[in-house]
């Protein structure tokens, strides 16, 4: 499954980049986030709680981080493992000085879904992941609203 979109951010890039590599804001903004763990500069782990259609579980997994160009771009690629399946994938981020102070982050990427979890369809999964998605970027601007005012 493809993952593209990007987003404004009420706040400047600097502070956003060290939103994304702080372990609390990634808790606080992700849906479904138990508990992240920074093991080094770039690498995150994990624990979430996902419900897609008439599944859930719990998946543990981790995120690596390459090709970084603070604060500007990085390459990510996600691993997570559960009862019900698996979830992987690569993706990018970029972020762009917008006007009036503001951020304008560019993300792409490619998920594979395995398991359990992928019987319930693509389709299906799209949608719970877009919304997940969405969810996670407008907590990630009030917590960064909140760090810029």
């Amino acid at each position: 499954m493809k993952i593209e979109g990007e987003y404004t951010f009420d706040g400047p890039r600097e502070t956003l980049w060290a939103l994304v590599r702080d372990p609390d804001a990634l808790a606080a903004c992700v849906p479904g986030m138990q508990k992240v763990e920074k093991v080094s500069a770039t690498e995150f782990t994990g624990e979430i709680v996902v419900r897609i259609g008439p599944l859930g579980g719990s998946f543990s997994g981790r995120v690596l981080i390459s090709d970084e160009v603070p604060p500007v771009s990085c390459a990510l690629t996600v691993e997570g493992l559960g009862k019900i399946g698996f979830a992987k994938g690569v993706g990018r981020i970029e972020m762009q000085e917008a006007p009036e102070g503001k951020t304008l982050m560019k993300y792409s990427g490619e998920a594979q879904i395995g398991g359990k979890v992928a019987s319930v369809g693509q389709r299906l999964f799209d949608t719970v992941s877009k919304s997940m998605i969405k969810q996670g970027l407008d907590k990630l601007n009030d917590i960064l609203k909140a760090r810029a005012a």
